[in-house]
């Protein structure tokens, strides 16, 4: 197999164990049969398993010697909310220093990323859902590389806020699609106007409110959620 057909392939298999583990096709805590999945979905053993190094980079996976991979767990309560925090922290320092520096230019890309999430059929499918969540993705991404601090844009990437948010979308069945763009048109309107105060208050209540909505219907739908904290 040549190198650019062998990379397409781990693309592939990367897509489809990634849905499946947001679909919870995959479910938390499993144990992830190379051999059955790899006859299952016809493909060889190794692009499967650079794509289950790549999952395990993105901690959706864990990998225990003489055992194998597994599906990693979904966050407790109490990890979604400390998550909600460190998000909030990061994302203020990024809007605080586009509005100083009049980083105006993240306004377009922050409206289409916005557009598209509002026009995605999250109902049709958890495929379009994952479009949605990506779409996300990318809007607090491009908020944060423009707020001009490599290093806690690289700390913000690392802690892979969206796959976790993915996969409670599942649990939940439906995602917050007009009060999280609705959300995004308000810190937009906040850059715009070069109001940090209403900028970062905008930032701050949008991160809470995520939470709280994916929270709602915890502990009783969600496995092993943890009662402690408040929201």
């Amino acid at each position: 197999m040549r190198e650019n057909e062998r990379g397409e392939k781990t693309e592939y298999v990367y897509n489809l164990l990634k849905e499946m583990i947001f679909g919870w096709k995959l479910e938390p805590g499993q144990k992830i049969n190379i051999s059955n999945l790899t006859r299952e979905i016809n493909v060889s053993a190794i692009p499967f398993r650079e794509a289950l190094s790549r999952l395990h980079s993105e901690k959706l996976v864990i990998f225990e010697p003489n055992k194998g991979y597994r599906v990693s767990e979904i966050l407790t309560r109490r990890q979604m909310l400390e998550l909600s925090d460190a998000r909030i922290l990061l994302e203020l320092h990024a809007v605080r220093n586009i509005i100083r520096m009049n980083a105006i230019d993240v306004i377009v890309p922050l409206q289409k990323l916005t557009e598209a999430m509002q026009r995605v059929d999250t109902t049709s499918s958890y495929k379009e859902i994952l479009k949605f969540v990506h779409f996300d993705q990318l809007f607090h991404q491009t908020l944060m590389q423009s707020g001009g601090n490599s290093f806690l844009n690289e700390a913000y990437k690392g802690m892979h806020c969206h796959f976790h948010i993915a996969r409670f979308y599942h649990v939940r069945g439906a995602v917050d699609q007009s009060d999280a763009t609705n959300e995004h048109l308000e810190i937009i309107e906040a850059i715009k106007t070069r109001d940090i105060y209403r900028a970062e208050e905008a930032v701050s209540n949008h991160i809470r409110f995520v939470t709280k909505r994916l929270l709602r219907d915890e502990p009783n739908h969600i496995p092993g959620a943890d009662l402690r904290g408040s929201l």
